[in-house]
């Protein structure tokens, strides 16, 4: 294979540079630009959940090109939670699995409500981590009990309610 080496490429007066259909330059992507995207989706329902504890309901895993790379993850679930007084899902997005780093964690649902009241809310995230390394980094979407009065949760799972998530490398 042959290699030219140039300090830099202009167009002609009048002209502009073009490459062949199908080719994508490497390298290029300015600072702020999306580098690689990686989704994860399933239909399937989680069972009821009645422990204390986060449970994982679906991850990514991403190997970022550049130290400098920032992760942006988003996550997405339909749930039902059942309470006894209080109905708050607890959701969280975790650096690796639920025993490693929290980056973002959010509480839903109504306050007062009845008991053994079925309650639907989704759980949901937009965040952008920093990872510093070009080692893979799974991400974990997990969702649990929020607070004492909250008896049992699960995620809807269906065809009209997907679980998804994603993470998206983006030029640092």
């Amino acid at each position: 294979m042959s290699k030219i080496e140039v300090n830099e490429i202009a167009a002609r007066t009048g002209s502009t540079v073009s490459l062949a259909s199908g080719v994508t330059p490497s390298g290029f992507v300015p600072t702020g630009g999306i580098l690689q995207t990686v989704n994860n989706s399933t239909t399937t329902a989680t069972s009821t959940i009645t422990a204390s504890g986060q449970h994982s309901i679906l991850t990514v895993s991403i190997t970022p090109s550049s130290t400098s790379s920032k992760i942006f993850i988003t996550a997405q679930a339909s749930c039902q939670v059942v309470s006894a007084s209080n109905a708050i899902i607890a959701s969280d997005i975790y650096r690796g699995t639920t025993s490693d780093t929290v980056i973002s964690r959010n509480y839903d649902g109504p306050t007062g409500t009845s008991n053994a009241v079925d309650h639907y809310w989704t759980a949901h995230h937009a965040v952008v981590d920093s990872p510093n390394t070009t080692s893979a980094q799974t991400y974990t979407f997990s969702i649990g009990r929020g607070s004492g009065g909250t008896t049992s949760i699960k995620t809807v799972g269906s065809a009209a309610h997907p679980i998804v998530m994603s993470a998206m490398e983006i030029a640092g």
